[in-house]
């Protein structure tokens, strides 16, 4: 998949959006029946999305050839479709309305945090993958 013109990449990002939301799904139809109160579907869905763009913010900058259609499915289309703020977001809010101040701080924390590490550690494991070819 080359850099292409406009419709290649709106493809790629079609593509990329389809096979993260159809994992997202997936995530929350085989895990959030665990703990349904903090569904650990979303939580996995954002944490993934997080290890993956770290690994592709390090990979792109490691080979800047790398087509922009490749670029735009993996990062738009991909972790777009994955990841998922607005449910995040829902179930946050669901938890406030409810008076579950200390269970909304705690998905809070494992989101923003727990994604933000993921994101670190994606691009760390590139970055020493690369560092051993």
């Amino acid at each position: 998949m080359s850099g292409g013109g406009v419709v290649t990449q709106a493809v790629a990002i079609a593509l990329g959006a389809a096979l993260g939301a159809l994992l997202r799904w997936q995530l929350g139809v085989r895990l959030n029946a665990w703990f349904p109160e903090l569904p650990p579907g979303t939580l996995a869905a954002n944490l993934i999305g997080g290890f993956v763009i770290g690994a592709a913010i390090a990979a792109f900058s490691a080979c800047p050839g790398i087509p922009a259609g490749w670029r735009l499915f993996l990062t738009t289309g991909f972790c777009g479709g994955l990841t998922t703020f607005s449910t995040f977001s829902a179930e946050v809010f669901a938890l406030l309305q409810h008076g579950r101040l200390a269970l909304a701080l705690v998905a809070l924390a494992l989101h923003v945090g727990g994604s933000l590490l993921a994101t670190a550690g994606g691009f760390a494991i590139v970055r020493m993958l690369r560092a051993l070819a």
